[in-house]
C-alpha cells in the first residue's frame, strides 16, 4: 500500500498531469491525461510557430509579417490547462490516503 500523502501526489501533477496518476500505479489515467497534455501544448506551438516558419521561408520583401491566428492558440492552450486542472481535482476526489488502521494491517501482515 502507497503511505504517501496526497500533497505528495498533487505535487508530482505540478511537473506534468498525469505523473502523479502514474506514481499512484493508475496508468490508463495517467498516459491519457499525459498525452493530452502534450497534444496540447504541441498543438499550441504548431499554431504558433508554423507561421513564423513560413514566414522565414518566404520571399521577405513581397510578404508582410505573419499574422498569428490567436483563437485556436487559445484554445490549445485553454486545453492543456484543462487537462492539467483535471489532473489535479481527480487525485484530490479519488485518492482515500491510508489511514492509521490500514497501515496497522499492513505490519502485522
Amino acid at each position: 500500500m502507497n503511505n504517501r500523502s496526497r500533497l505528495f501526489y498533487l505535487g508530482l501533477n505540478l511537473l506534468a498531469p498525469g505523473i502523479g496518476q502514474l506514481a499512484l500505479k493508475w496508468y490508463f489515467r495517467g498516459i491519457l491525461e499525459l498525452l493530452l497534455f502534450i497534444a496540447a501544448i504541441a498543438w499550441g506551438f504548431m499554431e504558433l510557430l508554423l507561421p513564423i516558419i513560413n514566414y522565414a521561408l518566404s520571399d521577405v520583401t513581397t510578404s508582410a509579417f505573419p499574422k498569428i491566428n490567436a483563437v485556436p492558440l487559445i484554445i490549445a492552450i485553454a486545453a492543456g490547462v484543462i487537462v492539467w486542472l483535471w489532473s489535479l481535482v481527480e487525485i484530490i476526489l479519488f485518492y482515500n490516503p491510508p489511514t492509521d488502521q490500514d497501515k496497522d494491517k499492513e505490519v502485522k501482515q
